[in-house]
């Protein structure tokens, strides 16, 4: 070993191979955090390997894992991302999913079935109804036959804001689904939707 090197490179010589490797990973785990918090697909992967060496073998479970974890991570980035969108014209996800379901289900749904559809408890869903009654987008009636009973109308100005954020998230769906594969898109929803009816029986 020279003694002109640098001190740095001899504290690395020093320590040997092994030292220099875990410098090497932890300077990339740096870099990774000072990048952002963008998800990577290698994230997930971390996790799981952890995992697996904490549990060991995980055989179909490890597959159903990241299928659900997938599934769940890009539901949320999705919705935040949404969100965000529509956030300039005083709106959010919740209320777009609510008069979308009230205007083109077909039939003048309930509060209870309007939960069951969003999955959200009775009582956050009659809160959303009111502000959106409130602001002019829906109409709410008793039933003439049980009082106990309102259904939801939308209203044309419910219709308008409709449109308005349809435009608004159809720009935002094809930045985020533009360069797929169209096959496995179609793929991707027929999976999706045996997996929803698998959770209905399960409910």
């Amino acid at each position: 070993m020279s003694e002109d090197a640098p001190a740095g490179k001899r504290s690395r010589q020093r320590r040997g191979p092994k030292a220099a490797a875990l410098d090497a990973a932890s300077g990339a785990a740096t870099v990774e955090r000072e990048s952002g918090n963008r998800w990577r697909p290698r994230d997930g992967e971390r996790h799981l390997m952890n995992y697996s060496r904490h549990f060991g073998d995980l055989g179909d479970d490890d597959l159903f894992f990241r299928a659900t974890r997938s599934i769940v991570t890009a539901a949320r980035r999705w919705r935040k991302l949404a969100n965000d969108r529509v956030k300039p014209v005083r709106q959010t996800m919740a209320r777009w999913e609510t008069l979308f379901l009230v205007a083109f289900s077909g039939d003048d749904l309930t509060q209870s079935e309007l939960a069951h559809l969003i999955s959200v408890e009775g009582p956050t869903m009659v809160r959303m109804l009111d502000v959106l009654a409130r602001d002019g987008l829906i109409e709410r009636r008793q039933s003439d036959t049980d009082r106990r009973v309102t259904s939801n109308r939308i209203t044309p100005e419910g219709m308008r804001v409709i449109g308005e954020l349809m435009g608004i998230t159809n720009q935002l769906r094809r930045e985020v689904l533009e360069d797929i594969d169209r096959d496995k898109l179609a793929t991707t929803i027929e999976v999706l939707g045996q997996i929803l009816r698998k959770i209905d029986t399960l409910r």
